[in-house]
């Protein structure tokens, strides 16, 4: 824990105690990722999901035919593709990293207005 979360831990009263308790520690990586298949969004995440898996797959096929090529030509026909299908997975992986982002700043928010929320509540 760093300094600034021990300060932050000592300024929080009883209620923000357990509130933070309650949420939890901030999700990993697979943990940020499981909320973008449910949701508004989540059809269009599914199609990338499945296809990135379907250019991983078919790009494992293609280098495993490339290693097997005995002509230059077999097996620039086979790698190319396959360099090519690493590269996009890894493009539509990585494009669903601020969708994760955003969840998490949204939480993050909805923590923020809960605090303020509470803070009025005491004032009045």
């Amino acid at each position: 824990m760093s300094d600034v979360d021990r300060l932050i831990e000592q300024a929080l009263d009883d209620e923000d105690r357990a509130l933070r308790k309650a949420l939890g520690k901030e999700p990993g990586v697979l943990g940020g990722f499981w909320p973008l298949l449910t949701g508004p969004r989540a059809w269009a995440n599914w199609v990338m999901l499945v296809s990135q898996g379907i250019m991983f797959f078919v790009g494992v096929w293609l280098a495993w035919q490339f290693y097997q090529a005995d002509d230059v030509l077999d097996a620039l026909r086979y790698g190319l593709p396959a360099v090519t299908l690493f590269v996009m997975a890894i493009v539509i992986k990585t494009s669903m990293t601020p969708y994760i982002s955003e969840n998490r700043l949204l939480t993050e928010i909805r923590r923020l207005e809960l605090r303020i929320e509470r803070m009025r509540s005491e004032r009045a």
